[in-house]
């Protein structure tokens, strides 16, 4: 029974989420094995960023308990938001950015939100499993949306470079893009701070409806469109 309430909490709302963001692209649908392999396949992303980031665990620990926001700011953005979204970028490039599936503009910000959602399910997994229920439901919503949204956002750069003569700028640009949003979030929450907290949360707020605008503009320019 145990098993089965994690997997509901943990597990369960990822795919909820994935299948609220694949209904967005209606002209021309993501084939769902990829998607699929995407999905699954980015859980596993959280081992080596985990094995990474374990290394730096105790001077993350020491620089919350004492406020350092100097070395909040370089962990939050030079070790787990670069950590974390560079092995997602790289999964991404790996899996689909030679894909024919590949070949609509919303295409990029799809397959970065399925990543995302893939990664954060396992990540909450263990903090479930962890810490309890109680938060298992809160990072059901906040870090769903917010691994979503930073390799969404960062996703989108995937199709404009495909499309680019000089696809490396653009690449990049779109890393640099994910791991921003991501630093800026986890240093929000480190600083420990109930404004700072609620302002974390409103910043995934914004880049979700963001998101969702900017995949409804796209989706209107599909080429399958009739």
């Amino acid at each position: 029974m145990y098993l089965f309430l994690l997997l509901v909490v943990s597990v369960v709302p990822g795919l909820l989420w994935l299948y609220y963001f694949y209904r967005q692209d209606r002209f021309d649908p993501e084939p769902k094995g990829l998607v699929l392999k995407l999905f699954f396949g980015s859980m596993l992303l959280v081992f080596p960023a985990g094995f990474i980031e374990l290394f730096w665990r105790t001077p993350m620990a020491i620089a919350r308990a004492t406020g350092d926001l100097a070395a909040l700011f370089v962990f939050s953005f030079f070790l787990i938001g670069l950590v974390e979204e560079g092995v997602k970028f790289l999964f991404l490039m790996a899996t689909i950015y030679r894909h024919p599936a590949l070949n609509e503009p919303v295409d990029g910000i799809i397959y970065g939100v399925t990543t995302g959602l893939g990664f954060a399910v396992l990540e909450n997994l263990f903090y479930t499993q962890a810490m309890g229920f109680r938060v298992g439901l809160l990072r059901a919503v906040v870090a769903c949306l917010a691994h979503a949204a930073f390799t969404g956002w960062g996703g989108l750069y995937l199709t404009r470079a495909k499309k680019s003569p000089k696809p490396l700028p653009v690449l990049l640009t779109g890393l640099a893009v994910a791991v921003f949003w991501h630093g800026l979030y986890d240093f929000l929450l480190f600083t420990n701070h109930p404004v700072m907290t609620l302002l974390a949360f409103l910043t995934i707020g914004v880049l979700i409806l963001k998101l969702l605008d900017k995949m409804r503009s796209l989706v209107k320019t599909s080429p399958f469109r009739t």
